[in-house]
């Protein structure tokens, strides 16, 4: 079970984003809450970091499958690219692949979530090409 309310809210209006035929939509972003329980294992950031949770949607609107990588998707923490730490499905605490095939027309919302430095904010969430600049928490 997991208390996504215990994450303060950063941002909780849809910003939606295409690039290489693909729609991508920030839905919700919030820091916290720093834990996640899958069965029986409970995870947590590594000391000196915090877990941002990025609830996402994307849509492939080609006529074709393909597939997507969500390791395309970083927070920038200076010069470097923070990959997230897990991909989970967007209502069960369950580890979702991170390369994701599609089919035509098909619609898929899932958690990226990010073990980030406790004292950093990221200026933008990156899934390449396309770039959602976020409000400094």
């Amino acid at each position: 079970m997991l208390a996504a309310s215990c994450g303060r809210v950063i941002l909780d209006v849809p910003v939606q984003r295409q690039g290489d035929s693909w729609d991508l939509t920030l839905n919700k972003l919030t820091d916290g809450p720093n834990s996640m329980s899958m069965g029986n294992t409970r995870f947590h950031p590594a000391a000196g970091e915090r877990f941002i949770w990025a609830h996402v949607t994307l849509h492939n609107p080609v006529g074709e499958p393909r597939k997507f990588s969500f390791d395309r998707c970083d927070l920038d923490a200076g010069d470097q690219a923070i990959l997230p730490a897990m991909v989970s499905f967007a209502v069960l605490n369950s580890d979702g692949n991170r390369e994701v095939e599609m089919a035509a027309d098909e619609t898929i919302e899932r958690r990226l979530i990010f073990s980030y430095p406790s004292h950093q904010s990221p200026t933008r969430l990156r899934c390449a090409p396309m770039v959602i600049p976020l409000p400094q928490f």
